[in-house]
């Protein structure tokens, strides 16, 4: 009789090592989960129509900064009054720091969608969505945004749209690379330089002015007091009647035509005679 013995399948001899090893490998699979990869059309698109300080999508009233960045002005004032503004936007320091800007919605949108996923401005000119794909500038003096081949097409020393005076100064990048943001903060800190030196000399001058203003009103307070001026402010002179002696007189003589200059007599009344004055007896 032949006695058969199977052998089973999925041993080894390995003490379940190969079983182990799989579900080691299965386990780390899933534990070292790797971060989600963003999409760059999505994070690009998110820039030109969120705002930059809430994420949240951009509605009228909107401002810039002077180095580009797109916010809600509402958002911005309330995080510059409550002073919760973050560090990288601390160069933001009042109105003075922003400027106030002209978004012009796409055909048959009124600028306020909450989509997030497709282009609600454009360029007023070309026609250019404000997507990111394209180069925009803001103009400081008007506000309005358009893009950079409008402005390069229509050669003009003013706004395309309001036909205000524009200079290249004027013209702000928006969402700009980081060599363009480099030179706008460079220009931003000149024109802060150039106005704090301007306060200065201000400040300088107005206090020359006070003190040759104090000067002059304690020379005349002294001059009143000495009464060397009179209530017309015409100087007058102080002189003794003895100093302007006639030719032929002397001083004595002279001054004994004054009252002021008499001298008083050593006589004294008694019960019998009269004192009397030197001259008149």
């Amino acid at each position: 009789m032949l006695t058969l013995f199977p052998r089973l399948r999925g041993g080894g001899g390995d003490g379940g090592a190969t079983g182990a090893e799989s579900r080691d490998c299965y386990l780390n699979m899933y534990a070292e989960k790797k971060p989600d990869k963003v999409d760059p059309n999505e994070q690009r698109l998110s820039k030109w129509l969120n705002c930059a300080l809430s994420n949240e999508p951009l509605a009228e009233p909107c401002v810039i900064d002077l180095l580009g960045n797109l916010f809600n002005k509402e958002v911005l004032v309330h995080a510059l009054l409550s002073k919760r503004l973050p560090k990288q936007f601390s160069y933001i320091k009042g109105l003075k720091d922003m400027v106030n800007i002209k978004l012009t919605p796409v055909a048959g949108s009124d600028g306020s969608s909450q989509d997030t996923t497709s282009a609600q401005f454009q360029c007023p000119v070309s026609g250019l969505e404000f997507n990111g794909k394209y180069k925009f500038f803001a103009l400081r003096g008007c506000g309005h945004v358009m893009s950079a081949k409008a402005l390069k097409e229509v050669k003009s020393s003013s706004c395309l749209v309001c036909h205000a005076d524009v200079k290249d100064s004027d013209k702000i990048v928006i969402n700009g690379t980081e060599e363009e943001v480099d030179l706008l903060r460079e220009r931003m800190e000149e024109e802060k330089a150039k106005l704090r030196e301007k306060k200065g000399v201000s400040k300088k001058s107005k206090n020359g002015a006070a003190v040759v203003a104090d000067t002059g009103a304690k020379v005349a307070k002294r001059q009143i007091e000495d009464g060397n001026v009179n209530g017309n402010g015409i100087t007058v002179k102080k002189f003794k009647a003895a100093d302007k002696v006639p030719v032929n007189a002397t001083k004595e003589v002279y001054a004994s035509l004054f009252t002021s200059s008499k001298k008083k007599s050593d006589f004294r009344e008694t019960y019998s005679c009269r004192s009397l004055p030197l001259g008149r007896n």
